[in-house]
């Protein structure tokens, strides 16, 4: 059996990699009489270290952000992640199986620890015992999050995961959504209650505990604790949001030097570089080329950038690169799309400045006149065309004219990328200050309080120097809550928040954008993905099934 049984008689999970000079035994030889500070802790770093593992931490950000509708594939592969990408899902997906196989290894870990060490013989093993119990929480809320569908979808009924207990030969059927939820609570509370060392945030604490339980409650839709959690994280003083020209350099700071994230998987310069292959096979790589490292084929979405051009000022337009042309070429740019034909792509024709307007100088006869038109519009000027061929109005963006990738603007994302100037190093951050925010926002929202709603999510717009929101300015067809989501949409865009963001909500995905998810025949394409669609949740992997003792219910 191999996520449960072999894995039970393996060394200690990574620690020989992680680098600590404590004296090692086999796993099989530990015992309650060998079990001290020390092993406790070689067992606990190993756990930390096998977060690092590409195939880890990056599968999870892979199933949780390419199924949102901030990104935007420039082109086709064979790489699995494109069936991530598309909402076509596989049994032999190699990324779930990933995070499924890594993360059972993480428990047995964990759960040996909280097997073989009692509580209460010291503050020091109380600390690392309380670590271990966030760290099963974590695990198994990320694992339900992949395979279980959203909390508020019948969670007395619908199936989650296997919570495995012990270290032992135990196999237990798949819990409901509801029971996962509850054992996650359950850790994370004890955990937090069991943490009193401040450690730095490579590592679990209180804080970290409470930060998680914050966001676990509000997918619960428990406004209550959701709120009381974030209280207490923003009210420790432990952290501080970054600002100005810090915050656009935000993933350049290793994470102990960063005020504002909370809980990060630490890489290491240089040494985590090469043993993990992080110049392509790093999150980052994905997102942009930078020194020759990386692929750069995933882009912002044409609705993302829609958002965020809103205010021109967004410190958040730092985290996203240009590459322009080189040449002071400028063009308009905009999505011509038909929904019928599930068509969506960029159109781009080049313009020069001439006075207060801009002429277009490519194929002008395209518009009705070669002149970008503008209006007014809340006070700011929008530019627009109207096409000769069938009058229909096209607001447009003017720009410098960017590199294209099979037709797709390169515009690569910095979010991920150059930790100490490394081009593609980066330690994924798990949990920040920001999203404690806004989680806390949302939590008002349903609480009532509106006002406290938008003091939060004005917390957050003001560090990114936009305007503040004011009720008075709510268009009709809008709520606070329309507000606090798009708010954390791109506060917390490429974080691997925004597709359990979008259906825990009840929303729909809506990819009318251009994107190679459009690719292919025409029952593999997907615009929109209902929250209550079968699509929105893994198959549970193959191969685990196969090798499980007792059966165990597939995904519809």
């Amino acid at each position: 059996m191999r996520t449960f049984v072999k894995i039970c008689m393996i060394l200690i999970i990574a620690v020989f990699a992680y680098g600590c000079d404590l004296d090692r035994m086999p796993y099989n030889e530990i015992t309650n009489g060998k079990m001290n500070e020390s092993n406790v802790e070689t067992i606990t770093l190993g756990t930390y270290a096998k977060m690092k593992e590409e195939y880890y931490y990056k599968s999870t950000h892979y199933v949780n952000e390419y199924g949102g509708d901030n990104v935007s594939l420039s082109g086709t592969t064979s790489d699995s992640f494109y069936y991530l990408y598309k909402y076509q899902r596989l049994v032999d997906n190699y990324y779930p199986a990933r995070v499924w196989r890594f993360t059972y290894q993480m428990i047995v870990n964990v759960n040996t620890v909280i097997e073989m060490v009692e509580e209460g013989q010291s503050a020091e093993l109380d600390n690392l015992l309380g670590e271990n119990y966030y760290l099963r929480g974590h695990l198994y809320f990320t694992l339900c999050n992949l395979f279980g569908r959203p909390y508020v979808q019948s969670p007395e009924t619908n199936l989650g995961i296997p919570v495995k207990l012990t270290s032992g030969d135990e196999y237990p059927e798949r819990a409901t959504v509801k029971e996962v939820y509850d054992q996650v609570v359950k850790d994370l509370e004890k955990g937090a209650s069991l943490m009193t060392s401040t450690k730095s945030n490579i590592y679990a604490s209180k804080e970290v505990a409470y930060a998680l339980l914050s966001r676990v409650y509000l997918y619960m839709e428990n406004w209550e604790k959701a709120k009381e959690y974030a209280d207490l994280v923003i009210n420790s003083g432990r952290y501080q949001l970054l600002t100005g020209d810090t915050y656009q350099k935000y993933p350049r700071y290793v994470p102990e030097s960063n005020t504002e994230t909370i809980f990060a998987i630490r890489m290491v310069k240089d040494t985590d570089y090469k043993k993990y292959n992080m110049d392509y096979y790093s999150v980052g790589s994905m997102y942009a080329q930078i020194n020759d490292d990386g692929w750069g084929e995933m882009y912002p979405s044409a609705s993302y950038l829609d958002l965020l051009h809103e205010n021109e000022t967004d410190l958040r337009q730092g985290f996203i690169v240009d590459k322009v042309t080189g040449d002071n070429t400028m063009w308009l740019i905009y999505v011509q799309g038909d929904e019928t034909k599930k068509t969506y792509n960029y159109v781009t024709n080049t313009v020069v400045k001439q006075g207060n307007d801009y002429t277009i100088t490519e194929s002008p006869g395209t518009y009705k006149s070669s002149t970008v038109q503008k209006e007014t519009v809340d006070g700011k000027t929008r530019y627009y065309v109207e096409r000769a061929d069938n009058n229909t109005k096209y607001y447009v963006r003017i720009e410098n004219a960017v590199d294209k990738r099979n037709g797709f603007p390169k515009r690569y994302i910095y979010k991920c990328s150059l930790q100490e100037d490394q081009a593609q190093l980066w330690s994924p951050v798990l949990i920040r200050l920001a999203e404690v925010y806004l989680n806390r926002a949302e939590a008002n929202y349903h609480l009532g309080n509106e006002s406290a709603a938008l003091a939060d999510v004005n917390v957050i717009r003001s560090r990114a120097q936009i305007p503040l929101r004011v009720k008075s300015d709510l268009p009709v067809n809008k709520t606070v809550l329309d507000w606090v989501l798009s708010e954390r949409r791109l506060e917390l865009a490429w974080e691997g928040h925004r597709k359990l963001d979008i259906f825990r909500n009840g929303l729909t995905l809506d990819r009318r954008y251009p994107g190679t998810h459009l690719s292919g025949a025409a029952n593999t394409v997907f615009t929109t993905i209902a929250p209550t669609s079968n699509e929105i949740i893994e198959y549970i992997p193959q191969q685990e099934l196969d090798a499980y003792p007792i059966d165990l219910v597939q995904n519809p």
